[in-house]
Formats: structure tokens, sequence, C-alpha cells
């Protein structure tokens, strides 16, 4: 783990003072090397999961740093989105420097990429609540200079609101960090033993039922805001618009993933101390408000990329819906529900990324006849729209079917047919948008170019997604039987 963390902190500095072309090839090296060593990592996870039963994590650096089931999941996604966005930055960045972008502004985006992808590792990593606090801290100051990099009037307000709005939702989490300390401390001592995440999973039983329900419920709202939660969430469409193409799918992807995987962490005390069913209630009513608010916005939208904002506060809230109805059944179609969202997410922001480098423009109504300009490009497009809307027989239908079938069988009636209503309608408003664009004819005669290193990361993206409609590693279900037992199914 500690050869990651160094490998990628030392290469966001380098990149900084390195050529373009350097940096553009070695960002594929570092970001692959990660991946090997990553998937080291979590082989070995497998295997002492696979000989044992109850808790069991790899420990490095004293107990600093840890990796088990429910952290090994947000990983894997790290890693690979990691390297899909850094194979696409190449074709992208050489758009931009094309069109008039200076060399040293592409070197100052890698440098902040990778200070980026290196406090999402801290964060998926860390054994400590509070180093987990500041990763998320950090992915906000770097995404921040990401979000602002085209310095225009949009950008820089965007890159604004985002640190305010982060910052202000982060300072509850920091509050509900401290309940947590202050209710641990008495069963493990003072110091930093009382806030590593594996101890006080030990001890949750014996916390004090009301400080833990007051840390959870600061938590939520705290970190709900990086989720992007509904009515928190404001910052989250201005952001993803704004952000370089790569950057967005990294936020879509894998950002907000780390931040609801810090109140997973949580809800996993809560439900140890027998009073997971409040936090039940508080997933269950943010997933579905956040569903709400992402429809109304999703059938009146003329961004595009604010379109797939929009879409992944959606899917967002899906989850916490999955992880609220806590079953066996719910939690493995969460789980399956996070991978397939961050891969297909990826997929369609690299495609929408194409298109904008070539037409530069984000409205949907400026861009017609994609079949007939970019035909690869309208193709992945297509399928990844198809996808992401839960169409069968991708894996999100699966999941949104089973985590309705799980609604049903535990008496949320009323929350699953609200929630069938709300993603028929985001279905409908998807098609509309997307076809616009898709079919009809373009009056420019110029044909646009498709570039492979735009194209590549989409395919990767979407047949990784593809191939979860058909197959579920061994090596899956292992880890989603121990986040059962993290996490603390009801049945």
């Amino acid at each position: 783990m500690i050869e990651i963390l160094l490998l990628q902190l030392v290469w966001s500095i380098v990149s900084y003072f390195v050529s373009v072309r350097t940096a553009m090839r070695m960002q594929i090296v570092i970001s692959s090397l990660n991946l090997l060593i990553g998937l080291s990592l979590i082989y070995r996870l497998i295997e002492l999961l696979k000989y044992s039963n109850g808790y069991k994590a790899i420990y490095e650096l004293s107990g600093f740093l840890f990796l088990d089931a429910l952290n090994a999941v947000i990983f894997i996604v790290i890693l690979i989105l990691a390297l899909l966005s850094s194979i696409y930055s190449i074709g992208y960045m050489s758009k931009e420097i094309n069109a008039g972008l200076p060399e040293k502004k592409v070197n100052e985006f890698y440098f902040w990429m990778n200070l980026f992808i290196f406090a999402m590792f801290i964060v998926a990593l860390s054994n400590n609540f509070g180093i987990l606090w500041i990763a998320i801290e950090g992915t906000t100051l770097a995404t921040a200079f990401l979000i602002s990099f085209y310095r225009n009037k949009e950008a820089v307000e965007a890159g604004w609101k985002y640190i305010i709005l982060c910052s202000i939702g982060i300072s509850f989490a920091l509050f509900g960090i401290i309940v947590i300390y202050f209710a641990s401390f008495h069963l493990l001592g003072e110091g930093i033993q009382a806030l590593q995440i594996s101890n006080i999973f030990d001890v949750a039983d014996k916390f004090d039922k009301r400080l833990l329900t007051i840390a959870f419920i600061f938590i939520v709202v705290g970190f709900g805001t990086k989720v992007g939660f509904a009515p928190l969430h404001f910052w989250l469409p201005d952001a993803h618009s704004q952000a370089p193409t790569p950057i967005s799918a990294l936020m879509s992807g894998v950002l907000l993933n780390c931040a609801f995987y810090a109140i997973l962490r949580v809800d996993s005390f809560m439900n140890k101390a027998s009073i997971g069913y409040l936090s039940s209630n508080f997933l269950l009513f943010f997933g579905l408000f956040t569903v709400f608010v992402a429809m109304m916005f999703i059938i009146r939208q003329v961004d595009y990329k604010r379109l797939l904002a929009y879409s992944s506060m959606e899917h967002m809230g899906i989850i916490a819906i999955a992880f609220g109805i806590n079953t066996k059944l719910s939690i493995f179609a969460g789980i399956l529900h996070t991978l397939s969202h961050a891969f297909i997410k990826g997929s369609i922001f690299y495609s929408v990324g194409s298109i904008l480098v070539n037409y530069h423009t984000k409205e949907i109504f400026n861009i017609k006849g994609l079949f007939g300009k970019m035909p690869i490009t309208a193709s992945i497009l297509l399928l990844s729209v198809l996808a992401i809307t839960g169409m069968p027989p991708f894996s999100l239908f699966i999941t949104e079917f089973l985590i309705t079938l799980e609604a049903i069988r535990n008496n949320f009636i009323w929350q699953a047919v609200l929630l069938l209503s709300l993603l028929v309608a985001i279905f409908g408003g998807f098609i509309y948008h997307f076809s616009q664009m898709l079919m009809g004819e373009d009056e420019s005669n110029h044909k646009k170019e498709e570039n492979l290193y735009l194209i590549i990361p989409s395919i990767i993206g979407l047949l990784i997604a593809v191939i979860f409609t058909f197959y579920i590693p061994k090596s899956l279900n292992i880890l989603i039987k121990n986040i059962n037992f993290i996490i603390g199914v009801k049945a």
C-alpha cells in the first residue's frame, strides 16, 4: 500500500516539471504500475478471506493503512478509472494543445490530477478517521483547481462554489468524527487508537447509542454534501460541467463513491450497535429525495455534461437506497451498482468529451447527426446511454430490479413505487435528450475527427460493465460476502 502512495505522490510532483510528451507517456506507465500493485494487494486480501470467517484485513504502516473487503471495492474503481482517464487525457489534452492551450497548463493539469488520485488513495486505504477526513478535504482542494482549470468566468465560479459548499459540508463531518472520538476514547483510550476505523468497529456494539446517532447524522450530512445528496448537491452540476472531461469521469465514478464509503463506515457501526434502523431511514430518505431532485433537472436539461452530473446524483441515490434496505441481496445489488455505474459513467463521460473537443459546445440542441459525423463515438454513446438508464440486459437493470424487489419484500412498498416512477421518467429524459444529438443531420460539411486515445477508454469502461451483466467473478462474491459482515445486514 505504501508503495502506491509514494509512487503516486512523487509522480504528482515530477509531472509538473517534465515535458508534456513525457508527462503523457509516464502517466499511463504510473497508472498501470499502480493497477498491478493494487491488484496484487486485493489478491492477497481475497486469499485471506477465502479461508477464514469474520472480519479480516491487511494492515501496513503500524495499522495506519488497511485493506478490507469494503474499501477494496472503492480501491479497484480508483485504480481502473485512473488508468482509463490517464489514457483518455492524452487524446483530450492533445486536442486542447492544438486549440491553443499552453503546454505549461497541461503540466498543471497532470499535477492536480495526480494529487487528486493520491488523495483518493488515502481516503480508500486510511485506517484513521482523522486522516480520512483530511484526505477528503484534500480531494476538494485538488479538484477545485481542476474545476476552474480553464479560468473563464463559469469555471472560476464553479470552483469557488465547490470549495465553499463542500468545505461547509465537510466541517459537519469533522464534528461527527469528533463525536465518534469522544464516544470511543472511553473504550479505546486517548490518542490515535480511538480514531482507528478497525478498532472502533471492534467495540462499536459498546458505544453510547445517542452519541453514535449524533455522529452519524453529522457525517451523513457532511460527507453527503460530497456525495451529492439533495438538497446538498448544488456544487455538483457546475463542477462536472466545467471540469476537463477526464476529471469529470473521475469525480462522478470515484470521488462520489469515496465520500459515500466514509458514510458506510459509520453505518456499519450503527448496525453493530443495534441502531441500524436509524441509519437505514436516513439513507432511504436521502436516496429517494436525491433521485427525485435529479429527475426534475434531467428532464429539462440543455447541457449534456450537467445532464450526466444529475445522472450521477440519481445513481448515488439508488446506491444509498440499496444500503438503506440493508439485506444481503440489496447489499449485493448496491455493490454491483457502484461498480457498474462507475465504469458506465466513465465511458459516457469519455464519449461526450470527444464530442466536446470536436464541436466546442455543451448545448444539446447544437449537436445533431452524430452517427453521420462520429459513428464510433455515437455507437458507444448510444450503448452507454442505454446502460446508464438501466435498460435490459445491462447490469444496472439487474441491480435496479433487485433493489426494487428487496424494497417490496421488506415492506417499503411506496418507496419502491416512487423509485420505479422516477426511473421511468429519467429514462424518458435521457432518451429524448440524446436522441436529439445522435439522430438528424449535421448541416456542417466537416467530418469530425475520432481519436483512438478518446475511444479506447470508452470501450473498456463499457465492456467492464457488460461483463458484470453476464458474469460475477468469484473474487467479487468473496468480497461481497465479507462486506455483508462489515455492514451488518438484517437478513
